[in-house]
């Protein structure tokens, strides 16, 4: 078995990585929030193991992180209403919007017909996406109903056998994105994480 990657993502070759998320692997990455379990979206095989990981309801949506405009209208089926212009004003920030999915996403991945998607604020980690040429399946790093986890050396000896386990520079957060129903009559915040205020402010929310 292949060592796994290590080290700091702004310091690796993103090529290198991009290479084993597109070949299936399933990476620990740091977010612009917590860390978090990383596989490119086009691939059930990783999307269940990282399931299986969590000990997770397949009911349970997953995050898509996108790094362009593009990319994420390629995710969307159809933007409600006043949306679209506000979201893109916030991105890339750390606030995960839940839209209308495209049916050409796996389904595991649009529970409802709805997909929650983020573009996110650390630009190591855009670079990443983009060399990588798909959207990142994301989710934090913990068993179902545990906390998530900020320490990389616990991480690996709680999860062994991943392809990669990269670490962030300094503290790591405690604090998950906020995350925003877009599908509904009116805009909800569904969790109040980093940047709550600026999704309040952004879409009128008391």
């Amino acid at each position: 078995m292949e060592m796994p990657v290590e080290g700091y993502l702004e310091s690796l070759h993103i090529a290198e990585l991009a290479a084993i998320l597109r070949a299936g692997g399933v990476a620990v990455l740091p977010t612009d929030t917590i860390y978090g379990f990383h596989c490119v979206f086009s691939e059930l095989k990783p999307i269940d193991r990282i399931v299986r990981l969590k000990g997770r309801s397949k009911s349970s949506g997953l995050i898509l992180l996108a790094s362009s405009r593009r990319m994420v209208d390629t995710l969307v089926d159809k933007w409600p209403s006043g949306t679209e212009e506000r979201l893109f004003s916030l991105w890339p920030a750390p606030v995960t919007a839940i839209l209308p999915a495209s049916r050409k996403i796996h389904a595991a991945l649009r529970p409802d017909g709805r997909v929650a998607v983020r573009i996110p604020a650390r630009l190591a980690l855009l670079a990443l996406i983009e060399k990588t040429g798909v959207p990142l399946v994301s989710t934090s790093v913990n068993r179902s109903g545990q906390p998530p986890m900020n320490r990389i050396g616990e991480i690996r000896k709680a999860f062994p056998g991943l392809d990669a386990y990269i670490s962030r520079r300094g503290p790591g957060s405690s604090s998950p994105s906020t995350v925003i129903d877009l599908t509904g009559n009116r805009v909800r915040i569904l969790r109040r994480g980093k940047a709550a205020g600026l999704a309040a402010s952004a879409f009128g929310i008391d």
